[in-house]
């Protein structure tokens, strides 16, 4: 499956990002969305943003499964991991 990163919008006052993230890890992760599979996610609460790295079929499935999760989307770009060697 394509990877892509997801840089969420400012989220609202009222929502804590690291709580947004906790959260939105949850619903992810308990399978309340199909086809996407999360591979890490990040918060910044200096800026209020969350951010995911996600396996997903399509550009789609993640748009819906951040809609469904409440998370507002600023970008979603798909990407390919260059592997480091150590």
């Amino acid at each position: 499956m394509p990877k892509y990163i997801v840089n969420s919008a400012i989220l609202r006052s009222a929502k804590d990002p690291r709580a947004c993230a906790e959260g939105a890890v949850k619903l992810l992760n308990e399978g309340k969305v199909k086809g996407v599979e999360l591979m890490s996610c990040y918060y910044t609460g200096a800026e209020g943003r969350v951010a995911f790295v996600l396996e997903a079929n399509s550009r789609d499935a993640v748009l819906e499964a951040m809609e469904r999760i409440d998370i507002p989307v600023a970008s979603i770009m798909e990407a390919e991991e260059v592997k480091l060697k150590k």
